[in-house]
């Protein structure tokens, strides 16, 4: 993925949304039948290719788009970004998250992150506002979008409170996240990895390969299949008093 200064343009192809696509995303659910039309009234399915950009970051913040397959990295860039430099990936959306873009909620708002298709992926866009009146009218459907950015901060938290650890703990709980989400076999890149994990493209080359000379990894460029999770586990509890860590 590359994270620079000048992001790729924008390709991605839109179609109106069929009111039945609404029954795939859990979230939308919640809403009752009046105001789940209302919300898709508007909105448009769209299919990002790997490395598309949905927004930037400093952009207005109009739009919010919920995540149906596969994921997008929020990515943050320095206030001066040197040429080439790389953002830090502070999350990643997966249909599980399901939201992102969710400064359109507030006025005159704009994106403190940039959302960059991780894979390819489709999502469904729509107005900050409609989502807004969602949240104010709907309370079921509020209480489950703060129930989803509560376990989000908390996974912040936790990433942050993790930046002291080795890299290779840093790692490994970046790939238990993402072998919880999609299973065995992830198309991911070591960069990022690396950006997932918060360390260099460098460190973790070095460490995926031990990794695969244990036995618990393998795969070739862009794909990494997880050979041994209990093992991964194992070493995140031995490395933190034999607590279970959730990744």
């Amino acid at each position: 993925m590359r994270v620079i200064e000048a992001f790729p343009a924008m390709a991605y192809r839109k179609v109106m949304v069929e009111p039945a696509i609404a029954q795939q995303v859990p979230l939308l659910r919640s809403l009752s039948p009046r105001r789940r039309r209302a919300l898709l009234a508007g909105a448009q399915l769209e299919w990002y290719h790997k490395g598309d950009v949905l927004f930037r970051q400093g952009e207005a913040a109009r739009w919010v788009w919920f995540v149906m397959e596969g994921w997008v990295h929020l990515t943050r860039m320095p206030e001066r970004t040197p040429e080439g430099a790389e953002g830090v990936v502070i999350f990643t959306i997966t249909p599980e998250e399901v939201l992102c873009g969710i400064s359109a909620l507030l006025e005159g708002g704009v994106y403190q992150v940039s959302g960059i298709a991780g894979t390819d992926c489709t999502a469904l866009r729509i107005t900050g506002q409609e989502l807004a009146k969602a949240v104010r009218q709907e309370a079921e459907f509020a209480y489950q979008t703060l129930r989803l950015y509560a376990r989000r901060q908390q996974h912040i938290a936790q990433q942050y409170g993790a930046m002291a650890e080795p890299v290779s703990r840093r790692l490994i709980r970046a790939i238990l996240r993402l072998e919880h989400q999609f299973g065995s076999t992830l198309p991911v890149t070591h960069r990022e990895l690396a950006q997932m994990a918060w360390t260099t493209t460098e460190s973790a080359i070095r460490t995926i390969r031990h990794f695969k000379q244990r036995g618990l990894l393998s795969g070739g460029r862009g794909l990494l299949r997880i050979d041994r999770p209990g093992a991964l586990q194992q070493m995140l509890r031995e490395a933190n008093g034999h607590q279970e860590v959730r990744p």
